[in-house]
This record gives C-alpha cells, sequence and structure tokens, in this order.
C-alpha cells in the first residue's frame, strides 16, 4: 500500500486527540452508553458517543444493548482475557445477527444471564475449545433456556478459525492474518463481516494444513493476507489464490490500509474508536465486541493506543459527514475523550476552511506553518532574546537538521530540514511522564511556531530517508 501522507494537522488538533491515556483494561468508571463530553459551541452537527462498562465483559453486553435492542435469536460467547480463538468470530456473528458477548473462562456473570434474558436469545455459539470456555459455560446456557449450544473449537486457534468458517457456507473470498497477534485481525474484521468473509489464522511462516484444506476446498478467487512480511512472509502470500497484501509500518498503518481499501464499502454515518494496543498483550476485547456493532453498520473501526495517528485522524474527518456519529469502544482510560473530540474538531477544520473566523485564537497554538507572528510583542526595535534548546547538526544525523528556540515571547520556533528537500519530516515531543504533548509533520524544511508549557520535554525527529532520531531532554522556561 501507498503511504497517505495528511496534510499538516494544527497541533492545536493533535493535542486534542493525543492527550494520554493510560493503557490497560477497559476503563473503570461507571457503565455508560451516553453522548461523551462534546463542545458546547460547535456548530457541528456531529455526534460524540461512548459505550463503556466497568470491564471488558460488561463493555461488551453495553455494546450488545445498544446494537441488539430488539433483541436477538443468536449470541456469539467468546473468552475476553485470551484472543486466540476468538478473533475470528466476527463474520459468524454478521451472518447470524448476534452480537458477541465476552465471558470469563469459567462462569458467566450475573449481568451477562440479564443481557442474555434480555435478547431472549435461543442458539448461542461457544467460541474455542474447553481450554478457552469450559463445559460450566455450556451448562450455564443451557440452564437459562439457552438449549441450543454449538461449540465451535479445535485443537489450536488455527483450526478454530476453520471451525467458524465452515459455519460461513461457501464463499468465494477469504482473508488470512496471523494468529501470533490481534491487530491485524481486528481491524479487519468489521469488513470481514459486513462482506461474508471468513478470518483464517496463519503462522508467519508457514500455512496450517488444516486451512490450506479449507482454502483448497473452497472456490476462493480472492485473498486478503493482512499484516507486512514481518507477520506473514511472501512465501505463504504467493501460496494463496490471487492474494493482496493489506498492512503497513505498525498495526494502525495497517488498520488505516484497510480502511482506505474498502473506503467505498463503508459507511461513515457511524465511526468506532478502540484500542488496538498497550503493555499487556490483551487489550483487544472492546474491539473484539464491537466489531460485531461496526460490521451491522458497515461501518469503520479504528485502533488507536492513547491518541489516534494524524493519518487516520485525517482519513476519518475527510470521509464523515454532520451525521455522523463518533463512538468510543471502552472508557476514557483506553479511549480519552479528547481522542473523539480531536476527530471532530479536524472534521469542523477541514469544513470551515473557507469561511473567515469571527473570533480568531489571540493565541495561536500553530501559525500555519510559518514562524510569523513569533516575535510580536517587540517594540521599539529592541532585540528580542532566544535561547536555543535543541540543536541537532545534520553531518553525524543522516542529513537531518533541527533546532528548538524559545523566543522571549515564549513562542516556540521549530527548525528542520534534510538532505533530501522533498522528505517527509515528522517531530514527535513528550512531557516528562511520557505523555505526547506535540507532533507535526511537514512536507519539505520545517519551520513552525507553537506554544508548550513549562517543563522538561524529550522526543524524536524522523524524516522519510532517515533513521529516526532521539531529541535530548530540554527545559521550557
Amino acid at each position: 500500500m501507498k503511504k497517505i501522507v495528511s496534510k499538516v494537522i494544527t497541533p492545536l488538533f493533535v493535542l486534542g486527540i493525543a492527550v494520554s491515556g493510560l493503557g490497560g483494561s477497559v476503563g473503570a468508571e461507571a457503565v455508560s452508553t451516553t453522548p461523551a463530553n462534546t463542545d458546547t459551541n460547535s456548530t457541528s452537527a456531529v455526534t460524540e458517543y461512548r459505550i463503556s462498562g466497568n470491564d471488558r465483559i460488561e463493555t461488551s453486553l453495553k455494546i450488545s444493548e445498544n446494537g441488539w435492542k430488539d433483541g436477538a435469536d443468536t449470541v456469539v460467547i467468546a473468552q475476553g482475557y485470551g484472543y486466540a480463538d476468538a478473533l475470528c468470530a466476527a463474520p459468524l456473528a454478521k451472518k447470524n445477527n448476534a452480537p458477541i458477548i465476552l465471558s470469563s473462562k469459567d462462569s458467566i456473570s450475573g449481568s451477562t444471564i440479564v443481557e442474555l434474558k434480555r435478547l431472549k436469545a435461543k442458539k448461542a455459539f461457544v467460541i474455542g475449545g474447553t481450554g478457552s470456555l469450559s463445559d460450566n459455560i455450556t451448562a450455564q446456557l443451557k440452564s437459562i433456556g439457552i438449549k441450543d449450544t454449538e461449540r465451535l473449537g479445535g485443537a489450536d486457534r488455527y483450526e478454530t478459525s476453520v471451525k467458524i468458517a465452515q459455519k460461513l457456507g461457501s464463499v468465494s473470498s477469504v482473508v488470512v492474518t496471523s494468529g501470533s497477534g490481534y491487530a491485524d485481525s481486528l481491524s479487519i474484521a468489521p469488513i470481514a463481516a459486513s462482506q461474508g468473509m471468513p478470518i483464517l489464522l496463519t503462522r508467519s511462516d508457514g500455512m496450517p494444513d488444516v486451512v490450506e484444506n479449507y482454502i483448497k476446498g473452497q472456490s476462493v478467487s480472492k485473498t486478503y493476507v493482512v499484516g507486512g512480511t514481518a507477520v506473514i512472509k511472501d512465501d505463504v502470500k504467493n501460496s494463496l489464490p490471487n492474494a493482496e497484501r493489506l498492512g503497513g509500518a505498525t498495526r494502525f498503518d495497517t488498520n488505516l490500509a484497510i480502511l482506505q481499501s474498502f473506503k467505498s464499502d463503508l459507511n461513515f454515518d457511524n465511526v468506532y474508536v478502540a484500542e488496538g494496543d498497550g503493555p499487556n498483550g490483551n487489550e483487544f476485547a472492546d474491539a473484539l465486541s464491537g466489531a460485531a456493532l461496526a460490521a451491522q453498520k458497515s461501518a469503520p473501526l479504528v485502533l488507536i493506543y492513547k491518541n489516534m495517528t494524524s493519518d487516520s485522524a485525517n482519513f476519518i474527518a475527510s470521509n464523515m459527514s454532520k451525521k455522523t456519529v463518533v463512538t468510543a469502544l471502552g472508557g476514557t482510560m483506553v479511549v480519552p475523550d479528547t481522542v473523539v473530540s480531536g476527530v471532530v474538531k479536524e472534521y469542523n477544520d477541514k469544513n470551515s476552511n473557507s469561511k473567515p473566523n469571527p473570533n480568531p485564537n489571540p493565541n495561536p497554538v500553530h501559525q500555519g506553518g510559518s514562524s510569523g507572528g513569533s516575535s510580536g510583542g517587540s517594540s521599539g526595535g529592541n532585540t528580542i532574546q532566544e535561547d536555543k534548546l535543541v540543536s541537532i547538526d545534520g553531518k553525524s544525523n543522516g542529513g537531518l537538521n533541527l533546532t528548538i528556540t524559545e523566543k522571549a515571547d515564549k513562542s516556540i520556533t521549530i527548525q528542520a530540514n534534510s538532505k533530501n528537500s522533498t522528505d517527509y519530516i515528522t517531530i514527535t515531543l513528550y512531557d516528562e511522564e511520557g505523555n505526547l504533548k506535540y507532533i507535526e509533520q511537514t512536507t519539505g524544511p520545517m519551520n513552525l511556531s507553537t506554544i508548550l508549557d513549562s517543563g522538561k520535554y524529550k522526543g524524536v525527529i524522523k524524516a522519510s530517508s532517515t533513521d529516526k532520531i532521539s531529541i535530548s531532554d530540554f527545559q521550557v522556561k
């Protein structure tokens, strides 16, 4: 996939979407299926919304309540704390108009029983073997009146993906993703589900026999291989019928590449945002249960970690309309309110560029990519003192030069250039606690002016032709 580079996005917006949330489990906060914080001064009709519970299981129940208000004959029960078997469940859920409800390994919670009764479910697919969901789960389901329970599990995650695929019937297109991580499967899950494509898992360097045999038994005319060569090697891709790779440098780039490839199939009246990374390696839950809801509406599912990438935000905002509902899946600890409001602000900015601003910001964070205005406040020809905070010499850094200067009026000037004048240059700054505070990208030389709060900062800068370079700690007065 070709790299998509966004226009220069103002730091005010990026700070809005990049304020750090803490990684980990779904936010430990009051249950919410209400609009998130909104800007009451905004003239946009875009709605901000959040679906969350006290934990991942409760969030899945809230998603079920939101998407299946009139009940559901069928439900899909998946393990909420291990992704291996659950990754491929979204197409099955879509085919059966079923919510994906998460569970612990050994028992169904009281809240889950209440939701299952509200749904008036008659059938339940239990995903994975007894090592994933014990027989006590099926016994509980039967005890509350769901007599038709069917376990879909194999000897391993690869066979389980085939067992689920077989329930979709005959297919002409398939999705192949890595069985060693959850992000790529979640990125494609709503689209695969809405188009009736099974998600099949593979090893990096070889297709499991059970998966290969399933594909050979179908009349497959198209295969989507999700992820880069680091997760699925070209030898695997080349063994598949009419295979197309959808991948990027990171899981978030892959997520964006998928959304771009299937843009014409997506309905941007709803946009869902969920955590797609984190320190524990199991931050899949909200996106998994949300994938069934996104598939129901043919909506994009955007993966984030603490913030949304500028490219993803730009793509989503470019395809939104005033009737779009942007929904955070999970609590504010995993999807901060600022991520949602930041996307809405980007949409508003894109749709107000041609209109004069009657109340211009008297202290703009970004001056259109130039340093103009940063010397305001001087008089009588007085020389403004400057304090050089950072200086990186390109002679020892692949030709990438950087200077960060603090002026007497407290504005910060950032100047950078690369040996290749057409390079994309990206600078990212963090405070001393590691919270993202500033990110900007330009095409060609960078000459920016901004305002930073007093404190210590560090960061990285990268040009498209150079390696990433660390920016040592510096102090803003």
